[in-house]
C-alpha cells in the first residue's frame, strides 16, 4: 500500500494550502521557497486522463526527519516536480508514475528496513533518492537481492561505484576522487602548501578526506593532520573554533609561491 507521506509531520510544510500568491512566494526565503515547490503535490489533471492506466511505481528514499532532513526535503520537492513533469507530458508509454515516499529519518538501520518495505511490501519498479552514504551503503544489498534499479540522489562515497558497485545501483554524477583531482592542483599551487583536513566523520566524509588527502600529497602539498566531526555535530561557532584551536597538529596554510 502507498505509504500516506502527505499526512507525516514532517511534509506539512510542504502541502499546499491554497494560499500562496506571486507577492508571498517572493517575499519568502530561499527555504521555505524550496518547501513552497512541492505545491505539485495536490493531485493533477493528468491523473484522470490516464484512466485505469496502471501506473509505473516510483519509490523514493529521503532523509525527512533527523540529522539530514534539510536537503531530504529538498530534495524530495525535486523527485516529485520530476515526476509531475513527466506525467504531464504523457507518462511513459502511456502510464503515469506513481511516487512512493518514504522517510529513512537519517539512520542506516531504517534506511534498510525501508528498503525491504519498497521492494517486498510496495513492490515499486525502480527507487531513487538518499542523502547519507552511510544510508546508501546500508540499502544496496537489499536492492541487489530484489534485482531492483536504484538511482543514487546525494551520496558520494568511494565504495559505491568502486569496491561495492552492483550492477543495480548507480549514481549520475561525480564522486569524492574526481572532486580532489579537480581541486587539488589549485588548492596545493594557488592557495597554500600544507593543509590540515577537517571531516564529516563517516562513509562520504572519510572518503572525502582519503581522496583530498592523496590528491594534496600528489601534487606536492602536505597534509599535516586530519579531524573527525561526528555527524549531527551542533557545537556553536565559538565552542567549535575553541575546539580546533586546541589540536595540537593544527596548522595554518604556508602560502604558495606568487
Amino acid at each position: 500500500m502507498t505509504e500516506r507521506w502527505q499526512d507525516e509531520a514532517w511534509a506539512k510544510d510542504l502541502w499546499w494550502s491554497g494560499k500562496t500568491t506571486r507577492r508571498t512566494f517572493l517575499g519568502m526565503g530561499a527555504a521555505a521557497a524550496g518547501a513552497l515547490g512541492a505545491t505539485i503535490l495536490v493531485p493533477a489533471p493528468w491523473r484522470e486522463a490516464f484512466g485505469q492506466a496502471k501506473p509505473f511505481k516510483i519509490g523514493v528514499m529521503q532523509p525527512l526527519t533527523g540529522t539530514a532532513a534539510a536537503g531530504g526535503k529538498t530534495a524530495l520537492v525535486g523527485s516529485v516536480m520530476g515526476i509531475d513533469r513527466v506525467n504531464k507530458s504523457g507518462g511513459v508509454n502511456g502510464r503515469p508514475l506513481e511516487a512512493v515516499v518514504v522517510d529513512y529519518e537519517s539512520k542506516p538501520d531504517i534506511g534498510r528496513r525501508k528498503a525491504e518495505k519498497l521492494t517486498l511490501e510496495d513492490k515499486v519498479d525502480v527507487v531513487e533518492g538518499g542523502y547519507l552514504s552511510n544510508v546508501c551503503l546500508a540499502c544496496m544489498p537489499v536492492f541487489e537481492e530484489a534485482k531492483t534499479v536504484y538511482m543514487i540522489g546525494v551520496c558520494l562515497d568511494t565504495t559505491i561505484t568502486q569496491s561495492k558497485c552492483s550492477r543495480y545501483v548507480f549514481r549520475p554524477f561525480d564522486y569524492a576522487p574526481a572532486q580532489a583531482v579537480a581541486a587539488a592542483p589549485y588548492m596545493v599551487n594557488k592557495m597554500g602548501k600544507k593543509w590540515y583536513i577537517a571531516y564529516a566523520d563517516y562513509a562520504w566524509g572519510q572518503s572525502t578526506k582519503d581522496a583530498f588527502a592523496a590528491e594534496i600529497k600528489k601534487n606536492g602539498g602536505e597534509v599535516a593532520g586530519t579531524l573527525g566531526i561526528p555527524l549531527g555535530c551542533t557545537c556553536s561557532s565559538a565552542s567549535a573554533t575553541r575546539w580546533m584551536s586546541g589540536q595540537k597538529a593544527m596548522v595554518k596554510p604556508t602560502p604558495a609561491p606568487s
